[in-house]
């Protein structure tokens, strides 16, 4: 049997006995003994070859949190520049993120500082822009979109933890929609970023849906009509009157600041917001290079 073979080669490494080559399928990838499914044929080889302990796997199935923000601190928004001042929070404005000491790899840099949350729902990694450009764009920044609209953000906590297996920063948002209900009500998202601190060092953000707002985002592919209007032809455009990028198919996307945005989602919450109580991952190498979606997941820790 398969789990037999992977018990007996995980007390061969441990011994210090010899690996021998193993004849394990694709289908064969679930460790038993905590249901979890590894991402690839390649990770499963990469665990039994690598020392023991604990290893982030992504679990199938929705990870629900209470959006509790005890034992979080909260980010002070005082002295942060606000490009259009609201009494209901900061519109258009870009906060710091505390990373910790955690380093997180996006596109080949590391990144230990100049990690801020973009108000109109994206995390940037590096130099901020014009805080008037709403719609990110493939070419605004280096960026992680998680439903960027034309947002208000309500509130920002933060925690930190490094373990000799990993690192995460963990942010819970509340948020409104600019257009559609400007200060009640709001939203909130429990967003996490994991770094491995071992073995393959490969990276994750895991966002968990504690309440979901009406408008998924700004996207072109399938064409949506936003409370701004369109432009001419029909093509959408945001709430600056500009043309929304043609290669952005979803308001949850990455970029790298160039050619084009990635989609790794393709389609996915184009037309509607991810529901309340839901969650999913994007994950990544060690480079930040590489990236995948997981919907309906979370990670193990």
């Amino acid at each position: 049997m398969a789990f037999a073979s992977y018990i007996k080669n995980k007390e061969d490494f441990a011994n210090g006995s010899i690996a021998r080559t193993l004849n394990l399928l694709p289908s064969d990838l679930t460790e038993k003994n905590i249901g979890a499914a590894f991402t690839s044929y390649a990770e499963y080889q990469l665990y039994l070859l690598q020392p023991h302990g604990f290893i982030l796997q992504i679990l199938n199935g929705n990870k629900s949190v209470s959006g509790s923000t005890a034992g979080l601190t909260q980010i002070s928004f005082a002295g942060i520049t606000d490009s259009q001042a609201s009494i209901y929070g900061l519109d258009d404005a870009f906060v710091p993120i505390p990373m910790g000491g955690m380093v997180f790899n996006f596109f080949g840099t590391n990144y230990s500082s100049s990690v801020t949350w973009n108000t109109n729902n994206a995390l940037i990694f590096g130099p901020t822009f014009n805080g008037n450009i709403v719609s990110v764009s493939n070419v605004t920044a280096n960026a992680i979109l998680l439903g960027n609209y034309d947002r208000i953000c309500r509130s920002l906590y933060y925690s930190n933890s490094i373990t000799s297996d990993y690192s995460i920063t963990t942010l819970i948002l509340t948020f409104t929609d600019y257009y559609t209900d400007p200060g009640t009500p709001t939203y909130k998202y429990q967003i996490r970023l994991i770094r491995e601190n071992t073995r393959a060092l490969r990276q994750f953000v895991e966002v968990c849906v504690v309440s979901s707002p009406p408008s998924p985002g700004y996207s072109s592919n399938p064409a949506v009509s936003y409370p701004s209007g369109t432009g001419g032809g029909g093509a959408p455009i945001d709430s600056s009157g500009y043309f929304i990028d043609s290669t952005k198919n979803s308001p949850y996307n990455i970029t790298n600041g160039t050619v084009s945005c990635l989609n790794p989602c393709g389609s996915t919450f184009s037309t509607a917001s991810p529901p309340a109580g839901s969650s999913f991952v994007f994950s990544s190498d060690s480079t930040g290079s590489s990236w995948t979606f997981t919907n309906n997941s979370s990670v193990n820790v």
